[in-house]
């Protein structure tokens, strides 16, 4: 399947059902950044607090597909992007589906489970050699490529508006190189704020 038709395909799959729920408006909006680290996933999250630093933010915006006293179905859609050192600048645009529970009058954790796409441009420049003998600049506009995260977080409420966020979630790209690293793995830890655009 086309990568670049990953994306359409589940955010069309979860507006199908729009008719039978009544989230039919978006519910809030949210910024998170943080720090992504290429390593085996959840073993290597430790990495994110010693070694290099790879920024990463995410925007987007949610809504709800069913909520009760203490479990909640939401579903989000992200633009993010990661730089990542000598290797990449990457743009994910996903959308994740989120089990969260009520654990408090305050807190609640989260299950996320997302899917979409991701364009990779180098991050460094590349030449190739010429007919007259000379290595010259090549134009890299970035690829396509497919992703997967899987990611649990923690929300503090501050007020019946605002809220906190702290996500630790693993993203998987791919294919990255074919040859030998087909899925490359991040490790990424972001403190997020979110808006609610609900009405108390």
């Amino acid at each position: 399947m086309n990568l670049k038709k990953v994306l359409v395909i589940n955010i069309l799959c979860g507006l199908l059902h729009l008719p039978e729920s009544k989230a039919q408006v978006f519910s809030s909006l949210h910024i998170e950044s943080g720090s992504a680290i290429t390593a085996l996933p959840f073993v290597g999250a430790p990495q994110l607090f010693y070694t290099n630093y790879h920024p990463t933010i995410t925007l987007g915006t949610g809504l709800i597909w069913k909520t009760t006293r203490k479990h909640a179905w939401e579903q989000s859609f992200n633009l993010g992007y990661i730089y990542h050192r000598f290797v990449q600048h990457s743009i994910p645009f996903y959308t994740e589906t989120i089990y969260r529970l009520e654990t408090g009058k305050k807190f609640s954790l989260g299950a996320h489970l997302g899917l979409g796409y991701l364009h990779s441009i180098p991050a460094t420049d590349r030449f190739e050699l010429s007919a007259d003998g000379e290595y010259e600049k090549i134009t890299n506009l970035g690829r396509a490529q497919g992703m997967a995260r899987l990611s649990f977080s923690g929300r503090y409420k501050i007020n019946s508006t605002w809220h906190t966020t702290l996500t630790y979630g693993v993203l998987m790209q791919g294919p990255f190189v074919r040859s030998y690293v087909p899925l490359l793995p991040y490790n990424i830890i972001q403190l997020g704020v979110h808006k609610s655009l609900i009405r108390a």
